[in-house]
């Protein structure tokens, strides 16, 4: 077998090879999670506060602070949608980790608000990278059939990092000294190190290496995952799909807006679509704030609001673990965030009603705590996986890595939105806030049941017939079979679609 071009060198091959791209993109959305709780349960420490005064009663100020992570991170998903197909996957997350590794150390070295806030802008520039292309690399390197089990397991990890996060704030709130926010902060070092670790012994993605000519290195790569005969047979695939989409691309950025016979333009706004739908689900407002909604809104301590996090953390990872591995290849991606996104428009209609009057009735505080765990059950089960998933597959070859980091600068321009948007909110008008986010799930129902079609079950070059001569073929269910025309124009699309277990 030839070794592959690269200055190093890999003897993996098979599960170990998949395990290990698994746990290079898994904890780099380990550390997303991470850091996406872990601010929550510092703002209220006193010793944060004595480190940070002007953030003590300005909501609005404290919104920003926590939320301008955000505005790096969409930056940063803008730049990877420019650059990763250029550099290769690999490259860009390792160029990422180790701009998250400095930016969390310095964070934790802040001596005042405005250092703080140019390095949260720094790691989320980092972390931008990370989301954007890490699903694509990891969805490129796995068998269709089991893809989506896969791939969840990355945002099992990411749901470890956020529950991680809870509970290390929480351990942290019983110590004295600036040790309370600033061990919490640096922990986010770690995570980075792992993953740069592992991908310097790892080879970039076979469909990249295709996209970029270097066919022996994909050969290499493909064998190594699926043995000689269906590894070649893969190839070939992609190979044939490379070529399609070549005939309509022009190598441009901007082939990201195209209605061509491929429906690029259309793809990507599915792509962006699915990103920005998840973060009007409500997550990031209950994931960044559960500690505060706790306190204020339902009327907890302190001290049992962080502990409750803590236990909603773990409630997001009991439910991602044991039913969303199984059913997202089975239910399949569009159906799980449609069902889900049904039952939390009853969720926030409910936390609406019962929490404008927390004080004197205790019972409407804990149907409302009960609300936000059931809130978070839903989200792990039909949202946290799908949702990240669909853009690296709906996306072609061409243009997946910028069109699946536009998707990842949706998320963030709108996360940035609500963070910063939600203490102010609920400071102002309480329990009304809420039904704002029954309406937005509301919405979203229709739209995926109408403009999303299903990918489960299909290899990523076979998810092209979905969209054949620049019709939208709606497939609903993993188990639908795609009818394409077999023309001479449309005979390689329908060649390709074959075999449901290949890479």
């Amino acid at each position: 077998m030839k070794p592959l071009s690269d200055p190093w060198r890999t003897s993996l091959s098979g599960a170990p090879l998949t395990a290990s791209y698994t746990v290079a993109c898994g904890v780099a959305f380990l550390l997303f999670g991470y850091d996406q709780g872990v601010m929550g349960g510092l703002v209220g420490s006193e010793h944060f506060l004595k480190v940070f005064p002007s953030l003590a009663g300005n909501p609005t100020l404290l919104g920003t602070t926590v939320a301008i992570y955000e505005i790096g991170a969409f930056f940063g998903s803008i730049i990877c949608s420019a650059f990763s197909d250029r550099l290769g996957r690999r490259i860009s997350v390792l160029t990422a980790s180790l701009v998250v590794f400095v930016g969390a150390a310095l964070q934790a070295a802040s001596v005042n608000l405005a250092m703080l806030i140019v390095f949260r802008v720094f790691t989320g520039l980092g972390i931008g990278v990370l989301t954007s292309i890490t699903p694509s690399f990891h969805a490129e390197c796995v068998p269709a059939k089991i893809r989506g089990r896969i791939v969840s397991v990355q945002l099992i990890l990411c749901a470890v990092g956020l529950t991680t996060s809870f509970w290390v704030d929480y351990g942290c709130s019983y110590v004295n000294g600036q040790f309370a926010w600033r061990f919490p902060v640096a922990l986010q070092c770690l995570f980075p190190i792992i993953t740069i670790v592992l991908l310097l012994f790892l080879p970039d993605s076979p469909r990249w290496y295709v996209e970029q000519g270097r066919i022996d290195d994909a050969r290499d790569v493909l064998i190594r995952l699926n043995g000689v005969k269906m590894g070649e047979a893969i190839l070939q695939e992609i190979q044939e799909a490379a070529s399609l989409e070549a005939k309509v691309a022009s190598n441009s950025y901007f082939d990201v807006f195209k209605n061509n016979d491929q429906s690029f333009r259309y793809r990507t706004l599915l792509s962006i679509g699915s990103l920005f739908f998840q973060q009007m689900t409500g997550v990031n407002m209950i994931s960044y704030y559960s500690a505060v909604i706790f306190q204020q809104s339902v009327g907890l301590s302190a001290n049992l609001s962080l502990l409750l996090s803590g236990f909603n953390g773990l409630n997001s990872l009991f439910w991602i673990t044991f039913t969303t591995f199984f059913l997202i290849d089975r239910v399949g991606r569009v159906r799980l965030m449609m069902w889900t996104a049904a039952i939390q428009v009853a969720i926030f209609a409910v936390l609406a009603g019962v929490l404008h009057d927390v004080t004197g009735s205790k019972a409407n505080g804990i149907v409302g705590a009960a609300m936000l765990f059931l809130f978070f059950a839903t989200f792990s089960i039909g949202w946290l996986a799908p949702s990240w998933l669909y853009p690296a597959e709906i996306t072609p070859l061409a243009i997946r890595g910028s069109a699946a980091s536009l998707g990842s600068a949706s998320n963030w321009i709108f996360n940035f939105l609500v963070v910063e948007i939600t203490p102010t909110g609920i400071a102002n008008i309480g329990s009304k806030y809420y039904i704002i986010y029954a309406c937005t799930n509301l919405m979203i129902v229709p739209l995926l049941y109408f403009f999303y079609p299903e990918t489960s079950k299909l290899s990523l070059e076979a998810i092209d017939a979905l969209f054949a001569d620049g019709k939208v073929y709606m497939r609903r269910s993993p188990n639908e079979p795609i009818h394409v025309d077999s023309s001479p124009s449309n005979q390689s699309a329908a060649d390709v679609m074959v075999d449901e277990g290949k890479v």
